[in-house]
């Protein structure tokens, strides 16, 4: 009775909404980007670090070069986009895609467990499917849905958008270069092993059950992908594959793709960047190919205040940790702060060092 009362009126003002898109919204004509004023205070709240857009942009670029530097350390005395290059033929076909995936996933699960990096409940739950068609535009490559926070036994699955039957050869290769073996690597490594799925899981068992809800439906985004990208270098650093140098070149080629994330969305949303600059920041300095900077364009456009997520997330992580253990001295344990961490779930990054540092 009660829902049968609340439900309508909220039908009713979806179905308001969806007629005030098509016949009103549609209709008028207006600039997507939020501008510097707005865009500031979304970024305040969906990022909570009490960093201003203006200090993550400067921070990003001063890390591009860093990173850039990096690279072209490992690659020589190839170039850097010839070392790129030789890494990205290494790819799997559309139709092993998945299969790779899953090999990958076991891979990658395996190695947690024997370096214990971080504590591992039961991961039957955990499946590889497709993207679904609705969420595309949006997960271009992939993503993860976790269990719900109030049924976490049910199914969590890792999202991975098939490439289209009828995109032209030049569309497959460029995302199959991508997701080379090296890619599609640290892209299971992000999306669930050890990073969404696991950090989901942790979150899904927190107590009371308020206090999950509050920290799944409000979880501050930092945390969440700064967690999972902050894996991609945690695994990378433990010597996953072997210590593979493609892996480690990857890695690098990923965290400019994470500080491109946080110059693009800045710079689209606030100060004017053109489709053109974007893409030449994309293709020429942080290493992207085609297909992966054409959807990412597009997605800067359908969002905003998420993509530097990535950036911020990251060096917040690897702070939090060097702070830790700088106050555990000869105390600390890498897979119990994991676990503290985690444990803790989706609070703002300077809130949880507050906490862990408490106790």
């Amino acid at each position: 009775m009660k829902y049968a009362v609340a439900a309508k009126p909220a039908v009713d003002a979806l179905r308001a909404f969806n007629l005030w898109l098509k016949t009103d919204l549609s209709k008028r004509e207006s600039d997507w980007r939020l501008g510097a004023t707005n865009y500031a205070g979304k970024f305040r709240y969906a990022l909570e670090t009490g960093k201003s857009p203006a200090e993550v942009l400067a921070e990003a670029e001063a890390e591009l070069k860093v990173t850039q530097d990096k690279m072209a350390k490992l690659a020589a005395p190839a170039s850097i986009r010839e070392a790129l290059d030789r890494l990205a033929m290494q790819h799997t076909s559309p139709e092993n895609y998945f299969a790779e995936a899953r090999k990958d996933l076991a891979e990658a699960t395996a190695f947690v467990r024997e370096k214990n990096l971080v504590p591992l409940f039961d991961t039957s739950n955990l499946q590889v499917i497709e993207t679904p068609e609705f969420m595309r535009g949006i997960y271009g490559v992939g993503g993860f849905n976790p269990a719900p926070a109030l049924e976490p036994q049910l199914g969590a699955f890792f999202w991975i958008t098939p490439i289209p039957g009828n995109w032209s050869r030049e569309r497959i290769e460029s995302k199959l270069r991508e997701y080379n073996r090296y890619g599609l690597q640290q892209l299971v490594i992000h999306e669930a092993m050890p990073g969404h799925y696991v950090q989901f899981e942790y979150a899904n068992r927190v107590q009371p059950q308020s206090r999950r809800l509050l920290r799944n439906i409000c979880g501050n985004v930092p945390y969440v992908e700064g967690w999972a990208f902050y894996t991609q270098q945690l695994m990378t650093d433990e010597g996953y594959m072997n210590n593979d140098a493609g892996l480690r070149m990857t890695l690098y080629k990923q965290i400019l793709r994470a500080i491109g994330n946080a110059i693009l969305d800045i710079r689209l949303q606030t100060m004017g960047m053109t489709d053109d600059q974007a893409m030449d920041l994309m293709l020429n300095q942080t290493f992207q190919e085609r297909e992966e900077a054409v959807a990412k364009l597009q997605r800067a456009k359908l969002s905003s205040a998420q993509l530097p997520t990535y950036f911020v997330g990251w060096k917040g992580w690897l702070q939090l940790r060097a702070d830790y253990e700088k106050a555990k001295g000869s105390a600390f344990n890498l897979e119990d702060f994991h676990k503290r961490a985690l444990e803790q779930s989706g609070v703002p990054l300077p809130v949880l060092e507050r906490l862990l540092m408490a106790e």
